[in-house]
């Protein structure tokens, strides 16, 4: 039974809970007990993980359960705002345990548990052998996460089948002995595409928690609805600014909360050097010619999809002062004849459009990148999107910093009484009166 505690200096009903292999509470903890929550969301890892410190004294909670250690021990808790909307709640199993031995007496002893995500346990089951899969790789991830999870955690109507089809004999999927379902089904991630607008894109396999779902959706798909996705609005102000308008900033879709989403410092990073020779790079795709009956190989170059990539992924979005620019400015010389070699046991055109997808992505996850540090709130996770705007003059970093970007990780973490987000994030664009030249010779 959930009960109320200050956090933050607000009430916050909450249940921590501890229970053995049939289910039954074991230890049923008070927030006091809990001397560190951290809990991690991330967008590129549909399964989350945490770490959970909790008072120990005189052996307390060796006293009430013999842990099994086998992944059958599990601990459950629940955070939510009084009168507040979304609920923080996972069940998470203990994934290893570690013990802070009191320096003067067993009183000031402490259990520091790893949390591993249930759903992710379930699927670290091993794959019968021979076992075979075929079929469009979203449809093969749903019907595992159906057939070992349940049938009920797939959210069908954002559940996407995509373009990557293993139907063609004889092209099939046989998982080797140490494979499990959790190994597949990144493996099917990583070749999953889907073309949208004329350019191939990844799938991202997401869970949302208030649904208690999993979603499969492109890339350009979450970017397209990013208006209906974006939660909250950060003011990166000083107490010193007088309110006036921004060109750079995005439109003013986003709740604003005063208290809880001022920015007093933002860390701010440019893709540099180190980043564009190794990730901005074209691609050489090697798979098989059925029509030659031999290896063929095709090549995807940044300046042949930058257009297609603009349309997906910088034109959904809108500023104030006009439409944003992409940023992807690109050294023609250096750029022209890097490549990168991705090999594939399919056909030359799915590994062209695997080579693409991956492209792609990289352009965006390895973009203009963002952290910050504010006070915690439940509703904040990975996969949605949030607004940076400045109500006053425009300073030049403005034209990067301020606008709409996709969350790629929240960290949840509660220590003592206090709670913080840490947000990591991505944009793929810049102000409307950005002058870069993406071909300089």
């Amino acid at each position: 039974m959930s009960e109320k505690f200050i956090i933050n200096g607000a009430p916050y009903e909450c249940e921590f809970q501890l229970k053995d292999d049939k289910g039954e509470v074991k230890a049923d903890f008070t927030k006091s007990a809990i001397k560190l929550l951290d809990l991690s969301e991330n967008f590129l890892e549909p399964f989350t993980n945490g770490t959970i410190v909790i008072n120990n004294p005189y052996d307390f909670i060796e006293n009430l359960m013999i842990t099994r250690g086998d992944g059958r021990d599990v601990f459950t808790f629940s955070l939510k705002l009084e009168g507040g909307k979304e609920k923080l709640e996972y069940n998470f199993v203990l994934n290893d345990e570690n013990n802070s031995v009191g320096s003067q007496d067993r009183a000031g002893n402490y259990k520091i548990f790893s949390l591993l995500d249930e759903n992710f346990f379930k699927l670290n089951e091993n794959i019968p052998y021979g076992k075979r899969f075929r079929g469009a790789t979203g449809d093969i991830i749903k019907s595992i996460l159906k057939d070992v999870i349940s049938e009920e955690i797939v959210d069908e109507e954002n559940f996407e089948a995509g373009d990557n089809v293993i139907d063609v004999f004889p092209e099939h999927i046989i998982p080797s002995d140490s494979f499990r379902y959790s190994d597949l089904i990144k493996y099917l991630l990583r070749i999953s595409y889907k073309k949208e607008k004329g350019l191939n894109v990844r799938s991202f396999l997401t869970f949302d928690r208030s649904e208690k779902k999993y979603k499969l959706q492109t890339l350009s798909k979450l970017f397209e609805k990013n208006k209906d996705e974006v939660t909250e609005g950060f003011a990166a102000n000083d107490l010193v600014d007088k309110i006036k308008s921004n060109k750079n900033n995005p439109p003013p879709d986003a709740d604003v909360n005063p208290y809880t989403t001022q920015l007093p410092q933002t860390n701010f990073t440019t893709p540099m050097l180190s980043y564009s020779n190794e990730f901005f790079m074209n691609y050489k795709a090697v798979g098989y010619d059925p029509i030659l009956g031999e290896h063929a190989i095709r090549e995807k170059r940044i300046k042949d999809i930058k257009e297609l990539w603009k349309k997906n992924f910088v034109d959904v979005f809108k500023s104030e002062g006009g439409k944003p620019k992409p940023f992807l400015p690109l050294n023609k010389q250096k750029k022209e004849n890097l490549f990168r070699t991705i090999s594939t046991p399919f056909s030359v055109d799915k590994s062209a459009n695997i080579a693409e997808a991956e492209m792609t992505s990289n352009l965006i996850f390895y973009n203009l990148c963002l952290s910050i540090d504010v006070v915690g709130d439940t509703k904040r996770q990975a996969g949605k999107f949030i607004d940076i705007y400045r109500t006053a003059e425009q300073v030049n970093s403005d034209k990067k910093l301020l606008g709409r970007w996709l969350v790629t990780k929240c960290r949840h973490r509660f220590y003592g009484d206090t709670y913080k987000n840490f947000i990591q994030c991505v944009k793929t664009y810049v102000g409307p009166d950005v002058n870069l030249d993406d071909d300089i010779d």
